[in-house]
């Protein structure tokens, strides 16, 4: 409880958290907030404008524990890795964080102005454009940001207590459809675990990582962009 803390907006955020990770983000209200202090709404909104600024507050408040990178120098390499880590461990230990991310103009939430610039920074003095360290940020983002909604859409309750899928924790097709299918037939099988998924994230970092790698020692004058599908079919036509 906090009724014996004074209101701050970080003591309000912490409160709201606590209501997220317990119950979902949708028991987050102002008035359900304003009970964990035993004072009325109203008395919140001297400190937080309005439930989507306490959401923004929640993102903040939720991910102060998982730089998105240490205070030690690393290699491009690790700090790509160290990326993915972090916003995994926030993901999964607040899932309901997946909900505000996901929300136009929310993204940038999750890092502070000076971490992007530090990994932007690092990406470019390995040989990369600046366009293709974008693409680097955001494609790591995007495979955790997928991995993690995945992930949390096939469990009930809070993840990592309970490996493994729930009752409907993923796609079932039926016996008939996939007799004929042994490899699709195991992979329903194998089921959505938080173990699993944290496992293929790593192997798909781990092989973005290895990938960026190798263009960048394709040319000694620095990365060659690989050619795009689309790019690729345009040219034979």
């Amino acid at each position: 409880m906090s009724r014996n803390h004074p209101l701050s907006p970080a003591a309000i955020a912490a409160a709201a958290v606590r209501i997220a990770d317990a119950d979902g983000l949708d028991a987050v209200s102002m008035r359900r907030v304003a009970a964990e202090f035993g004072v009325s709404a109203m008395a919140l909104y001297r400190h937080v404008a309005d439930r989507s600024a306490l959401l923004l507050l929640m993102a903040d408040a939720a991910t102060k524990d998982y730089a998105l990178l240490p205070a030690r120098n690393l290699s491009w390499q690790e700090t790509l890795g160290h990326l993915a880590d972090a916003q995994w461990r926030a993901f999964t230990a607040h899932p309901w964080l997946l909900r505000i991310v996901l929300t136009p103009r929310r993204l940038v939430n999750m890092a502070t102005p000076a971490e992007v610039e530090l990994v932007l920074s690092r990406l470019v003095s390995a040989g990369l454009t600046e366009d293709e360290g974008f693409d680097c940020l955001l494609g790591i983002s995007a495979a955790v940001i997928g991995t993690a909604s995945i992930t949390a859409a096939a469990h009930f309750g809070p993840p990592g207590k309970a490996d493994g899928p729930g009752p409907d924790g993923h796609l079932r097709w039926a016996p008939d459809a996939v007799a004929q299918h042994p490899q699709a037939a195991r992979f329903q099988a194998r089921g959505i675990s938080y173990s699993g998924s944290r496992r293929s994230l790593d192997f798909f970092v781990a092989s973005f990582i290895a990938g960026v790698e190798q263009d960048l020692n394709k040319a000694p004058g620095g990365p060659t962009r690989p050619v795009s599908w689309k790019e690729e079919n345009e040219t034979q036509q």
